[in-house]
């Protein structure tokens, strides 16, 4: 009976120390917590949001500055007049493709209905583009963590805070943030080893997009045989929910934003944009449509045989994938590099440097714009002359950037690096 009571009172203070270090160790574990970090960082960032939104609501979104530096039409921005007809033609019962014109696809118009529900502003579509910036900040917070908090963060705070991402929010008001989020979205699930939701993901991103189409194949070759057959009856089903309604509601007519992407491939995709074959075309050097559509999808592929034969990790295989479009797709415009950049803020723990190179090569498609006309309208500086130099040089330079970001990750480790 002593030696009973001895091992019970033994057994109760071992387990009232443990008791006691659990208490301590959660207090710890609170006042050090990943989770102050992250909700500091979204109110920083909201905070920051706030203050650039109503200093932009104050200049009319920057539409003069904007408008001085990259020509007369940017002065209005000319995009919302299409968001605005869309998001107000579907609230009133419109069916996209039969009852108004749109070479977009079909689940990114629904997607900004949000904005016209708080007036169909520019304030309103910079709000909602915002919106979607945090919702991806989140998303890598929210599925990085099960890899790791601090890189979790760290990869959110990149995306927040960097010129490219509040840019193409605030200032050029784009629905890039709409097609970045859902670019990433796939990647960030391959990543966590969820790649059937990927698959889903990445046909809703098509349909978002049409560049997120590269993604499908990227989510199928990390999968078994008989596993990418159940995701090819996922796309199969998804594709044919969302498409069948429109083909029977608008017929031929719901088709045409997919004829639209293709026909920008080649000849018509060199009227706008800001693409080193849009320069040349400026000068009078017009490089063939059907090479520039020949050189994408050879490129694509074989970007695609790389990543599958080198078991490239999925943040680098986003960022190859869409490298062929930046680099010959003609018709590009500035506020596309958030796009790669949202993919580059998962390797930030492995190189720091891409992100910050692409904001480099955002600034100099920034530049290459003021080049640019539109309409007819005369460009901020003029193409002609000696002139004509610094934009071919500017659009080299930005080309050889994204091509250098490519060796990088070529070069470097397999796996990301979550450290």
């Amino acid at each position: 009976m002593e030696s009973d009571t001895t091992v019970s009172n033994d057994t109760n203070s071992k387990g009232n120390e443990k008791s006691s270090s659990g208490r301590g160790g959660l207090s710890t574990t609170l006042n050090n917590s990943p989770v102050r970090k992250v909700v500091a960082v979204f109110l920083i960032a909201a905070i920051f949001y706030t203050v650039l939104f109503f200093i932009m609501s104050s200049i009319n979104f920057g539409a003069d500055f904007v408008g001085n530096l990259t020509g007369p039409n940017a002065r209005s921005h000319p995009d919302i007049a299409f968001y605005q007809e869309r998001t107000e033609g579907i609230l009133e019962g419109q069916i996209p493709y039969l009852d108004f014109y749109s070479e977009s696809p079909p689940l990114i118009m629904y997607l900004m209905v949000p904005a016209a529900l708080m007036g169909g502003t520019v304030g309103s579509y910079a709000i909602l583009f915002s919106i979607y910036v945090f919702i991806t900040a989140a998303l890598m917070v929210l599925l990085l963590w099960r890899i790791e908090p601090q890189y979790a963060i760290r990869s959110a705070t990149f995306y927040l805070f960097n010129p490219i991402t509040w840019i193409t929010a605030l200032i050029f008001v784009q629905d890039e943030t709409i097609v970045a989020l859902f670019y990433v979205l796939p990647v960030l699930l391959l990543m966590i080893g969820m790649a059937k939701t990927a698959t889903f993901a990445s046909i809703l991103g098509a349909f978002t997009k049409v560049f997120s189409v590269v993604l499908i194949p990227l989510t199928l070759i990390r999968q078994k045989a008989a596993e990418a057959k159940k995701s090819i009856v996922i796309i199969v089903a998804t594709a044919a929910a969302v498409c069948v309604p429109f083909v029977i509601a608008a017929g031929e007519d719901f088709i045409f934003f997919i004829r639209y992407y293709l026909s920008q491939t080649g000849e018509a995709g060199l009227a706008e944009g800001i693409s080193i074959w849009r320069v040349l075309h400026d000068v009078g050097i017009i490089v063939p449509g059907a090479l520039l559509q020949s050189l994408l999808l050879i490129s694509t592929l074989l970007m695609l045989c790389y990543i599958w034969k080198k078991g490239i990790d999925p943040a680098k295989g986003a960022y190859l994938l869409i490298l062929p479009f930046l680099m010959f797709f003609p018709k590009i415009f500035t506020c596309y590099f958030i796009i790669p950049y949202s993919v580059l803020c998962l390797l930030v723990n492995s190189d720091r440097l891409q992100p910050y190179l692409i904001t480099v090569a955002m600034g100099l498609a920034f530049f290459v714009q003021m080049f640019n006309s539109y309409d007819g309208e005369p460009s901020v500086l003029p193409m002609e002359g000696l002139w004509a130099i610094l934009p071919i040089t500017a659009a080299l330079a930005m080309h050889a950037i994204l091509i250098y970001i490519a060796y990088r990750q070529v070069k470097g480790t397999n796996h990301a690096s979550v450290a």
